[in-house]
């Protein structure tokens, strides 16, 4: 079995060649985006934030009711006959034997 701390001591400086270090180029241009993007929030209007909000809400309410429609259309479309609870129960009776008695449900 192969003992980890070698194996973790061997891996690091191999590693530390791929390690990526950020140029001061890469956190100026990082900083100019964050600073872009509140300024921006804090342009926007109380419509454009609700919107921003409500938008996955309303895109998740109408997948849910294109599946339910599909649902509802798939049941009613398929030819398999349906019988009610009354159907079932008035023409079929149940006989259970329990200890040499025969019990008869109805």
């Amino acid at each position: 079995m192969i003992e980890n701390d070698d194996f973790l001591e061997r891996l690091r400086p191999e590693a530390r060649q791929l390690r990526f270090e950020p140029d001061e180029m890469m956190a100026t241009r990082i900083a100019a985006r964050v600073r872009e993007r509140i300024a921006a929030e804090s342009q926007a209007g109380i419509s454009q934030v609700l919107a921003r909000w409500f938008r996955p809400v309303v895109v998740s309410l109408a997948t849910l009711a294109l599946v339910a429609a599909l649902g509802v259309q798939w049941l009613e479309s398929r030819d398999v006959p349906v019988t009610s609870l009354d159907a079932l129960t008035s023409t079929q009776t149940v006989d259970i034997s329990v200890g040499g008695d025969t019990f008869s449900v109805e």
